[in-house]
């Protein structure tokens, strides 16, 4: 095996910015200065040379000299063509301001106004529910709404046209009499469960006048100061707008910036002209330098979105038994909903010969460490850049079928030999895909009993569950459907259900979510990265994916698709129906709204018995287009491994805030730590660990994917068709839904 198998060809373009940390405060008057630095390293082709390339810069980070430069970002030769590099408007806010709020920033007079005839607490007391609601009939009728002052008073404002204001007032009518018409729960009003009274009816209004006020002083932040007004306190920042459209990122307004304005207290604007953006506030100095620090970390927000994804292509070697000289591609799935063909690749060709086994043996030792080694070098890299990537960040490990989608091929070629391909499938043209199928021909009875059996590798993940057949299966489903004011754009709800404790045949609602279907949010970039571990010799592999997801705009959500959530419920099946082995259906379908698809998942948890914290989950997907809507009318089985600690890391990025960072320390070893015997194992430990389990899992995969009839023995030659496409819709972990040929066995 030559070293050219073992080139690592970075796919991302290194830039880097360095802020500097002087801040010089005169007279009132907070300075601050950006630098931009480029990386013109060239690219490692040495995984061993990249690896240490990058420990010594992890591990000494002032060593650089911190000299700036003022390269131009678009005189920087990039790593990749721009053929295959498609780019996307990078932009930090979802929301952009219509006309009518554009005008109630620049203190324009409203177009009309809107009398209730109740005050607006008694309708709605929850302050930012009330906001909330006022801005998503806005923003849905192109208008602006604005309580007049107290919250004790009935009169709201409209900005907007004649005919958007005359549509806000009757919708505003309308939400007035849905609420009055809304029934009083009295669950909770029994004299047990009577909460204790720590103050009085007058105090507690009290309360929520002072937050009213509150708010609406911190909304005020949003306009424009006064013309002629003088500030205590002003703070200027020069921002690199050849490099970053400040206005293209934050809005036309800088409404990306309004928490900013309302948490701090300041006025903040931006002047293209001079590429400078000014701070102004009469409360305290310190909140001017937290107002420029945030500003300064959108411009790292910025790189780690504007980064090229971290794609990685690596075959895994294959045993002694299973290994073949060549490599053969056979006709694969349409994927995606722009039906892109795609190829399998499955070894092919003769065994290994008697003299070579003991050179095999040696090389696909080495093979499998610097793959190790490069997988681990990745990771290392993304996580530098992604504390500042606000969001819904997942780290996963899916395991199902590998397609290739563009790749390198000699023409006419029927196979390739088996190295070759390996070194071919890592260039930067490569694209692929992991299908959400396990090609599993077993009966869900016998599915069931592998997993029931498996104690050496597994264990409940309760503590209170004693043995793995203990372990009781959780209910999500899929919802796809067409917007109600929307029809082209397609949405999707998800919904996790979980156990009832007072009653453990029944199971209640733990968590909806809306998303977007189709073209991405405009904060949902592509994954930060995807690295693929690709088994040739059943046609199973794995990818280790970061990934960043969005819901839908809240304001997106309307009343009826308010009104679906909560009605979708849990339906308690027979006494004699089991639906982990049947499939049935056991979520209701409300009717008022058009449902284009809908997938039902049957979920098992199982922890890993040399560590806990990892988990694997194997589900079954159910899709229910037949003549019994109970009944489904194709199933698939997936899988996927994680660690619990994964999620707990990478959640607090869905908790920031615009211009914050991730307390998390961007290194390999909070992700992956060192299991039994030593609680503080070195990083490169940790991700050997890490790969051992993959091992084992995916050893415990291709037990579960045999049949008992099957021998274990492959033959030299590669059958099967394909069976046919199945849907191209996509579940939680994003990805495609097809049917796959199963790979050839003797």
């Amino acid at each position: 095996m030559g070293d050219d198998y073992l080139r690592v060809r970075e796919k991302e373009n290194a830039k880097e910015w360095q802020m500097t940390e002087d801040a010089g405060v005169h007279k009132g008057n907070v300075f601050n200065y950006f630098n931009l630095y480029v990386d013109d390293d060239q690219t490692s082709d040495s995984a061993a040379e990249d690896s240490t390339r990058l420990q010594s810069k992890a591990s000494a980070p002032s060593a650089r000299p911190l000299v700036p430069s003022r390269t131009p970002l678009s005189k920087v030769t990039p790593r990749i063509t721009s053929a295959f590099v498609k780019k996307r408007p990078i932009t930090l806010t979802v929301r952009r301001d219509n006309a009518a709020k554009v005008a109630w920033r620049h203190n324009q007079q409203p177009t009309s106004s809107c009398d209730l005839g109740v005050a607006l607490k008694l309708i709605e007391p929850n302050v930012a529910k009330l906001h909330h609601i006022l801005e998503e009939i806005g923003v849905r009728l192109g208008s602006f709404i604005q309580p007049q002052g107290s919250l004790n008073r009935s009169l709201l404002l409209i900005w907007g046209s004649p005919e958007q204001a005359q549509l806000t007032a009757e919708e505003l009518e309308r939400w007035r009499q849905r609420t009055r018409r809304l029934p009083i729960s009295n669950e909770g009003n029994r004299p047990e469960k009577f909460a204790k009274i720590y103050s009085e009816l007058g105090v507690s209004y009290a309360h929520d006048e002072k937050d009213a006020k509150r708010n609406a002083m911190r909304q005020r932040y949003q306009k424009q100061p006064e013309s002629g007004r003088r500030f205590q306190f002003n703070g200027y920042f020069m921002w690199p707008n050849n490099e970053i459209k400040a206005l293209e990122l934050f809005g036309p307004n800088c409404e990306a910036l309004d928490p900013l304005r309302m948490d701090h207290k300041a006025y903040i604007s931006f002047d293209p002209a001079r590429s400078l953006f000014t701070v102004h506030t009469d409360n305290d100095e310190d909140q001017v330098n937290q107002v420029i620090q945030r500003i300064e970390n959108t411009i790292r927000e910025y790189v780690a979105r504007d980064h090229r994804p971290l794609v990685l292509f690596l075959v895994d070697p294959p045993s002694l038994d299973e290994h073949r000289t060549l490599v053969q591609t056979t006709p694969g799935p349409l994927l995606g909903p722009n039906r892109t063909p795609s190829k399998i690749p499955l070894l092919t060709g003769n065994g290994l010969q008697s003299r070579s086994v003991a050179d095999c043996e040696r090389g696909k030792k080495s093979w499998r460490s610097k793959n190790g080694a490069i997988m681990g070098t990745a990771v290392h890299r993304v996580l530098e850049r992604i504390p500042n990537f606000r969001g819904h960040l997942r780290m996963r490990v899916n395991i199902g079928s590998f397609a290739l989608v563009r790749y390198k091929w000699t023409s006419g070629a029927p196979s390739v030999a088996l190295e070759k391909f390996a070194t071919d499938v890592q260039q930067n043209g490569t694209k692929g895909a992991i299908i959400r199928d396990l090609q599993l021909q077993h009966t869900p009875e016998d599915i069931l009993d592998a997993c029931n059996h498996a104690d050496d590798l597994f264990q409940p993940i309760e503590s209170g569950m004693k043995s793995l057949r203990s372990v009781r299966p959780h209910y999500g489903a899929l919802y796809y459907l067409r917007h109600p004011e929307k029809a082209e754009d397609m949405v999707q709800l998800e919904i996790d259900l979980k156990a009832n404790d007072a009653d453990p045949g029944n199971f209640e609602g733990a968590k909806a979510q809306w998303k977007k279907r189709g073209k991405p949010d405009v904060l949902a970039q592509a994954p930060p990265m995807e690295m693929y571990s690709i088994r040739l010799h059943n046609g199973l592999s794995w990818q280790l994916k970061i990934s960043a997801e969005t819901s839908l705009d809240p304001n997106r959500i309307t009343p009826q698709m308010q009104d679906f959530t909560k009605s979708v419920a849990y339906r308690r099946p027979p006494p004699t129906v089991n639906p982990a082995l049947s499939g049935y259906k056991v979520f209701t379908t409300p009717p008022n709204l058009r449902i284009v698809g809908m997938e039902q998942k049957t979920t098992f948890r199982y922890s890993l018995k040399a560590q806990p914290q990892f988990v694997f989950e194997l589900t079954r997907y159910d899709e229910y287009n037949g003549d019994d809507p109970c009944l489904p009318s194709s199933t698939q089985w997936a899988a996927i491994f994680y660690d619990r600690e994964w999620d707990e890391n990478l959640g607090e990025n869905t908790k920031l805030g615009v211009g914050e960072a991730a307390s998390w320390t961007p290194q390999v070893n909070p992700f992956f730590r060192h299991g039994k015997g030593s609680a503080t194992g070195s990083s490169g430990e940790g991700f050997t660990d890490f790969l051992l389990h993959m091992e084992s899992v995916m050893s415990f995969v291709d037990r579960l994917q045999s049949t008992r009839q099957e021998s274990k023995e492959k033959s030299n030659e590669v059958g099967g068709g394909l069976q046919g496409a199945g849907p191209d819709n996509e579940h939680d972990t994003g990805l495609p839904v097809v049917r796959l040929p199963r790979a050839a066995s003797k």
